[in-house]
């Protein structure tokens, strides 16, 4: 389909290729020129020449051009009798021809991609059977390009055209000026990871075997339709001209019907999986360039949501962007100073006074503004940079501690660490070393690290843990009751605090099933030793009912809102010279 777009017309290789074909052409008409050239839309590209040195000539002053969009041979007896040609250079100039004799170069898919001619200078007439032998040889330089072009441009265990023979195509799709829109599906028709085990456990040759299925498959269904291509390990592409929402989704259905049906491996069924990204559009530079990126944004998210396929959303892709632009700005923001601190107070719900505050990241953005931590936290805990954040946070943050110890000492902080922060084996001796640097005990700081079963992947994470715990720092379990929520787990933490997730305290007084279930971690975490901290408190009644179940700590905007340094300390100062003020 884009054979003239995949030809590199200045590699020298292609034309060593076709030298043997042009010099068989020269001497089997016995000519002083032939050529092999290929037409864009603007010249004449010769990459193959006897007895002729011009490599390029605009198109417009070409003998060849007339004979590109020929059906068979072009001749022209006597070029000097021609209207067409009696003033062209190569007639009038040093050359003097006056015989000439083209065959198109036509492609497997009826594209003209350029010629091959013969050139005399002596008026000449061929033969039918000579037309015949020109015509032949024009076939074998098309298939010794469409040859030297598919090198490279195929995938190996399933032969079909690769990842880089699609992306040309699209290119010369969008050069054609098609004005009709066509539709793009990138598919993946197997988990990765469990192909890659099947690898480990069988060797690669069952699993070549597998795909090898998958893609006859694909194949069958879609062989009369539309070409298909292998554009990844198990991921497959294809392109729809003119195919409405509800033609794409019914083809694909019935090709995920006959995908999930199982493969051998081996001696072992596999279920083959079936998730579709799918995306419209012009066959224009502007869209296909873009196209592949728009296609993978939709295919994963139909991984992630386990659907069969999805459609490409503009909506998505923005939001996709803007978390990566976060992960790549967020290094200059650190060194820009864009980052800052705020802390929220905790107050004991025996005598009502606040006893802690958690420090929490802020971002403001240059371009974008404040960036909600929601936004930002789980992006940045992808990233390299992390590490580097929370090392920053518990420089300033213990900075800050020192302060308040002047003042109302006794006062502690609670500090949130990463999984990520765990990978480098350093966080607790970074800071181990603060504490010294700033002279605080051990026991004024609190970590406070999320439940989950990330602790499993995080080896180096309990012994620092633990180090820190022996240390005399507390530790707490943050978020308690939003995901994972195993009590069983935290036998292997040095833990202090369970701090319930907000999501069962907010709306507590309204939830019978957020009573219970905050009950009971309240009453079987006294009964193993660990305090309770509730999250997100907004109003009396559910302060009330955590005071009457027994709950040790409270935090939420009830009690207060996440505020500057100065703030917190005369919040605390004021509240251990006098009377708690009214909540709100």
């Amino acid at each position: 389909m884009a054979l003239i777009e995949a030809l590199n017309v200045m590699d020298p290789a292609l034309g060593t290729a076709l030298d043997p074909i042009t010099e068989l052409a020269a001497f089997t008409f016995g000519v002083p020129i032939a050529l092999v050239s290929i037409f864009d839309a603007e010249h004449q590209h010769i990459i193959s020449r006897v007895g002729l040195t011009l490599t390029r000539n605009e198109r417009h002053a070409s003998i060849c051009a007339w004979a590109l969009g020929a059906s068979d041979v072009l001749q022209v007896t006597d070029l000097r009798l021609d209207a067409r040609f009696a003033d062209n250079a190569l007639v009038t100039g040093p050359q003097q021809l006056r015989f000439y004799a083209g065959a198109p170069l036509v492609t497997k898919a009826g594209i003209a991609l350029g010629t091959l001619c013969i050139m005399g200078r002596e008026p000449r007439q061929l033969s039918a059977e000579e037309q015949l032998q020109l015509q032949t040889l024009s076939r074998v330089v098309v298939a010794q390009m469409e040859l030297k072009m598919s090198l490279g441009r195929r995938e190996q265990i399933s032969g079909l055209p690769n990842r880089q023979q699609f992306q040309a195509d699209l290119n010369a799709l969008s050069r054609r000026g098609h004005a009709h829109a066509f539709t793009a599906v990138l598919l993946d028709v197997f988990d990765l990871q469990s192909a890659n085990e099947a690898g480990q456990a069988l060797g690669m040759k069952p699993v070549e075997t597998l795909l090898r299925q998958a893609a006859l498959r694909v194949q069958d269904v879609l062989r009369d339709i539309v070409q298909v291509y292998h554009v990844g390990v198990t991921r497959f592409a294809f392109l729809l001209p003119d195919h409405s929402h509800h033609q794409t989704e019914a083809l694909l259905d019935r090709l995920r019907v006959r995908m999930r049906r199982p493969l051998m491996a081996g001696r072992i069924p596999m279920s083959p999986q079936f998730h579709a990204g799918v995306c419209d559009f012009l066959p224009v530079p502007g869209q296909t360039a873009d196209l592949v990126r728009k296609c993978l944004v939709a295919m994963h998210h139909a991984i992630q949501t386990d659907a069969c396929l999805c459609w490409y959303s503009q909506e998505r892709d923005d939001a996709l962007r803007r978390r990566y632009r976060l992960a790549s700005d967020a290094g200059r923001g650190l060194a820009q100073h864009q980052f800052s601190l705020v802390y929220q107070p905790r107050f004991d719900l025996l005598d009502g006074l606040p006893v802690s505050a958690e420090a929490l990241l802020r971002w403001t953005h240059p371009m974008l503004g404040p960036i909600s931590p929601g936004e930002f936290i789980p992006v940045l805990e992808r990233t390299a940079l992390m590490p580097a954040i929370s090392r920053w946070v518990i420089d300033h943050a213990l900075a800050q501690a020192a302060q308040w110890q002047e003042r109302v000492p006794g006062f502690s902080l609670s500090i949130n660490l990463s999984p990520r922060d765990f990978d480098d084996q350093c966080v607790w001796s970074v800071l181990s070393e603060r504490l010294h640097a700033y002279g605080l005990a051990p026991g004024l700081i609190e970590i406070e690290i999320t439940e989950g079963q990330w602790l499993n992947h995080h080896p180096a994470a309990l012994p620092q843990l633990r180090d820190m715990a022996a240390a005399g720092v507390p530790i707490a379990i943050d978020d308690f009751g939003s995901g994972y929520s195993n009590f069983g787990y935290l036998s292997e933490v040095p833990i202090s605090h369970i701090k319930i997730d907000q999501t069962l305290v907010t709306g507590l007084a309204h939830s019978r099933t957020a009573r219970l279930k905050v009950e009971a971690i309240i009453k079987l975490a006294r009964q193993l030793g660990y305090r309770t901290v509730a999250e997100g408190v907004e109003n009396e009644a559910e302060l009330s009912l955590l005071r009457l179940w027994g709950c040790d700590e409270a935090q939420g905007y009830h009690l207060a809102r996440p505020m500057h340094p100065d703030a917190v300390l005369q919040l605390v100062s004021g509240c251990r010279a006098g009377p708690l003020p009214d909540a709100g």
